[in-house]
């Protein structure tokens, strides 16, 4: 905690910070294990939340403890959720090389034409309300299950069913606009 200390300004930002931290450091390195399911990585991305958490405690001081919290949890979340696609697109990038032959197969026109569809597809997920795009992203970038979901982001997994049910209808009508999609799906 002292390597945070020296990191603040004022003696009332020390202060908050040792409460903030002496409240919430068990309860951040269980919900980024939970997250990431792996130990090591839970303490990093504690440590990375902490050290974003001095650089805004000046913003935090005077919010309530849910508040805070909630500032906090969604640094947290973030953080893990940033290791997490990247220690999947390094997997990905492992699997899509043993994988190669598969890309030789493929007409080149028909690889254009998915990874056009991939692309158009993460950018209308971008203009989607946040609750959305973290929901579909989690549910199928990640492949986590509605109750991993729920837990992770702190929802009721009912919640979460309607969340993502309204943002695949949503994205469906944003792709029938461009006619990848029809009334049925894609």
């Amino acid at each position: 905690m002292y390597q945070y200390l020296l990191l603040l300004d004022t003696e009332q930002e020390r202060e908050f910070f040792k409460k903030l931290y002496n409240e919430h450091k068990n309860e951040m390195y269980y919900t980024a294990l939970k997250i990431l399911k792996n130990e090591s990585d839970a303490e990093d991305m504690v440590h990375e939340t902490f050290l974003t958490l001095t650089e805004h405690l000046s913003k935090m001081i005077d919010n309530t403890p849910q508040k805070s919290w909630n500032f906090i949890l969604t640094i947290l979340k973030h953080k893990c959720y940033n290791l997490y696609k990247k220690k999947k697109w390094e997997i990905d990038d492992d699997a899509e090389l043993e994988n190669m032959k598969d890309v030789f197969h493929e007409k080149p026109d028909d690889r254009m034409e998915r990874l056009e569809k991939k692309d158009l597809v993460m950018k209308l997920l971008r203009r989607m309300k946040q609750s959305y795009q973290e929901v579909l992203l989690l549910q199928y970038y990640h492949e986590m299950e509605i109750a991993e979901i729920a837990e992770a982001l702190g929802e009721t997994e009912d919640n979460i069913r309607h969340i993502s049910m309204r943002a695949k209808k949503k994205m469906c009508k944003m792709l029938e606009k461009y006619g990848i999609a029809d009334s049925h799906g894609i």
